[in-house]
């Protein structure tokens, strides 16, 4: 599209000034027809997300763009109205909060990534084993444990209601955060309702009668490559990725070759028939994992004390020291900070923010709403009881 330069930048800047009024106009119609969809919502008891229905909005106006070339943009443009319009109906009719005296997974279908023997396993049944309506014996062979292969699978189940509650490793201690969970759970609508503070022990196995002379190939999850680096750095062996570290050890006691070897829990021992030949190879003794647990319900313990926001700011001089200067303000210690890439937005964030408090806490109210007014986007991810459960290590 060639430019007219009969025109100034004064009359370009006129044009777009119109068409910028035009489109508040729109934007405030369109954010008034929002608040009967959250009503409507509201009344039936919906979620906010609804994934469907957003594709469908996107992909729906991207074939009425004529100029191919502005098409990327313009979706860009409308997944942000997508955003705020989620943002309003949260702002309008709330999210309805379940609060509890404690966790309850009686009867619910619990879903975890790997299989027996991994790390979210153990989390799992030592957090039902602490749960009183639990019977130990037939623990194990409770039809309402799911696997998944992927967290991105495990997330959606929770998502779309075929599993009620998750576990969801989210950081370690040493090589720190599980990249792709936080972003998962922004994207879903997914609450975090407890997390779990979990030890790693990392062990060396293979199958009965090998040696680690023998050993040529190891199988594990790439975070366990990084939290035994050191130890791995003595041998030439080769990695190979797996998703997840029992199913390392699954793959070796099929494998039947004494040249391959696992790095998981030493649990895997006795599940799948394999042999210790090193234990404890992580690099910290003090090596430990958070886990979250997700749910579709946004349930609430009375003694919770901890809150998880992913919020963003505009992109100007000094928004995220003020965003920031909120925590001091009212008095509310912030445990953690992260950024996270936004999506279609290159060097554009989100900030991932843990710290202590209670959302029924009058300073915690409003030091939320402050974040809200001077952020241009809040997801509250939940407020939630951490647990420190150290069964059968």
């Amino acid at each position: 599209m060639g430019i007219n330069k009969r025109l100034d930048l004064g009359e370009i800047r006129d044009r777009i000034d119109e068409i910028d009024s035009k489109l508040v106009e729109l934007l405030e119609e369109r954010l008034t027809i929002v608040q009967e969809v959250a009503q409507f919502k509201k009344q039936t008891g919906k979620k906010i997300f609804d994934e469907i229905r957003e594709k469908e909005v996107v992909t729906k106006n991207l074939k009425k763009v004529k100029n191919m070339e502005l098409s990327h943009y313009i979706e860009i443009i409308f997944k942000d109205i997508m955003n705020s319009s989620k943002e309003y109906q949260k702002f309008k009719i709330g999210i309805n909060t379940k609060y509890v005296n404690d966790l309850d997974f009686f009867e619910k279908k619990i879903g975890y990534t790997g299989v027996p023997g991994s790390y979210a396993y153990e989390v799992l049944i030592n957090l039902l084993k602490n749960n009183k309506k639990f019977d130990e014996k037939n623990l194990e062979n409770n039809k309402n444990i799911f696997n998944f292969k992927s967290h991105k699978d495990l997330v959606e189940a929770v998502n779309s209601r075929k599993i009620d509650i998750a576990i969801l490793p989210i950081e370690n201690s040493i090589v720190g955060e599980v990249r792709d969970s936080i972003d998962l759970i922004n994207k879903k609508s997914i609450h975090i309702i407890g997390e779990v503070q979990h030890k790693i022990s990392h062990n060396l196995l293979g199958i009965k009668g090998s040696k680690i002379e023998d050993i040529k190939n190891i199988y594990s999850h790439e975070q366990a490559f990084m939290q035994c680096s050191e130890f791995l750095a003595n041998h030439d062996w080769k990695l190979n990725k797996m998703s997840n570290t029992a199913i390392g050890a699954k793959f070796v006691s099929e494998c039947k070759n004494i040249e391959n070897a696992c790095i998981a829990n030493k649990k895997t021992k006795e599940m799948y028939d394999l042999e210790i030949l090193c234990e404890n190879i992580n690099n910290e003794k003090e090596n430990y994992t958070r886990f979250f647990v997700i749910s579709n319900e946004n349930i609430v313990l009375d003694k919770s004390d901890k809150i998880s926001i992913v919020t963003s700011v505009n992109d100007k001089s000094g928004a995220l020291v003020e965003l920031l200067q909120i925590f001091y303000e009212y008095h509310l210690n912030m445990v953690n900070l992260k950024s996270r890439p936004r999506e279609s937005k290159p060097w554009e964030y989100y900030f991932y923010i843990d710290f202590k408090g209670n959302i029924k806490n009058e300073n915690v109210k409003l030091a939320l709403e402050k974040i809200r007014q001077k952020s241009n986007y809040l997801q509250i991810l939940g407020n939630y009881k951490v647990y420190n459960l150290q069964l059968n290590q």
